[in-house]
């Protein structure tokens, strides 16, 4: 008698392609020291289904380095949460229900809602990816302590936010005293910079360190800079790199910046 099989669950993680900022044509996946850091601190929260927070300034690429590893890791387990700003508590219950599948609508009722709630937890292994945590209420933040139970520990949870996350986490003390890790993005530095920018999309492939360098911020100001460069010299076949087409998107970007085009 032939044993039924179940189909996988499908992933709630989004596909590779949404990774990037507007969807930059032609970016790579780099493998920055940021997401093997990332990486650790995942794998240590579901051995032990503990609870981590990955944590930064906007633009970083956290979550992006998040979702890089959990499709590698937990790709069916991961619940992946993400709320509006401020979202009151009947919201979380009702979409952390949505996304654990569970049949019907939520009941209205906390205790029965969050029975079940926890009971589908404890069913099979899960991760709960929260992200932008720093638009979490204290409320929500110590119902998903709750949640993940001291003796029970029903699930891996890994924290991501930008602004006051870890502020946040460090005001509820019961909460933060249980976080197993975390780790903080740095912007790049000037020698990661010119190790990954060249490989990270097609326009900037053997230029020089120089031009490089001249360029500058986040992963997702890279992503702009990038998808600007790109537009003019493919608008512009006369173009060519230089530093001052650079400035001029830099300037696009942050009106502060002044430009004065080169007289050749």
């Amino acid at each position: 008698m032939s044993t039924p099989t179940t189909s996988p669950r499908p992933s709630q993680l989004p596909p590779p392609s949404q990774d990037h900022y507007l969807g930059l044509t032609g970016a790579n996946a780099m493998a920055t020291k940021a997401v093997a850091e990332t990486e650790a601190r995942i794998l240590k929260a579901i051995k032990h289904n503990a609870m981590v927070c990955i944590h930064g300034h906007v633009g970083l690429g956290k979550t992006f380095a998040v979702h890089t590893v959990l499709r590698r890791r937990a790709p069916e387990a991961t619940v992946r949460l993400r709320y509006n700003n401020g979202a009151n508590m009947n919201e979380i219950r009702t979409q952390l229900w949505r996304r654990l599948d569970l049949p019907g609508e939520p009941p209205q009722s906390v205790g029965p809602c969050d029975q079940q709630i926890q009971d589908a937890l404890e069913a099979e292994p899960r991760v709960l990816l929260i992200d932008e945590v720093q638009g979490l209420g204290m409320k929500a933040l110590e119902y998903f302590r709750n949640l993940w139970g001291d003796d029970a520990r029903r699930a891996a949870i890994i924290f991501v936010g930008s602004g006051n996350a870890r502020q946040k986490i460090l005001n509820n003390p019961a909460l933060h005293s249980r976080i197993l890790d975390w780790y903080q993005f740095s912007p790049l530095t000037p020698t990661e910079v010119q190790a990954i920018i060249p490989a990270y999309q097609q326009t900037w492939a053997g230029t020089q360190p120089e031009l490089i360098l001249y360029g500058h911020g986040s992963f997702r100001n890279w992503a702009r800079i990038t998808l600007l460069l790109h537009d003019a010299l493919e608008e512009n076949p006369d173009l060519a790199l230089s530093k001052d087409l650079i400035r001029w998107v830099l300037s696009r970007i942050d009106p502060t910046t002044r430009h004065t085009p080169q007289r050749s």
